[in-house]
């Protein structure tokens, strides 16, 4: 997971996120590498916190495993500074999206 070290991740933070899934989620990631970077990139670009993303990995990593097209979509949806607020709030207020 030393990829997200280019998004401004430290070791520790991919120590953290490493220990709080299973194997098989961090090598699910892994593989997906372009992907999550792509959805990082677009959370970070519209206003959510990189510990915000960091919590989305240990609580709500499922957000990884939808496509950015899905993502964008989705958060298109709504309007953007009121989620972001709320997931940078709390990061289980992504349950309130419904994705696509």
């Amino acid at each position: 997971m030393d990829f997200l070290k280019q998004l401004g991740y430290t070791d520790q933070d991919i120590i953290d996120i490493k220990n709080y899934n299973y194997d098989y989620i961090v090598e699910n990631i892994i593989i997906n590498k372009e992907n999550v970077e792509s959805i990082i990139e677009y959370l970070l670009s519209i206003g959510i916190e990189r510990s915000t993303i960091k919590e989305i990995f240990m609580y709500q990593v499922g957000l990884f495993f939808k496509t950015f097209d899905e993502i964008k979509t989705s958060f298109d949806e709504y309007e953007t500074d009121s989620i972001v607020k709320s997931l940078n709030y709390d990061v289980n207020n992504i349950e309130l999206i419904d994705f696509v």
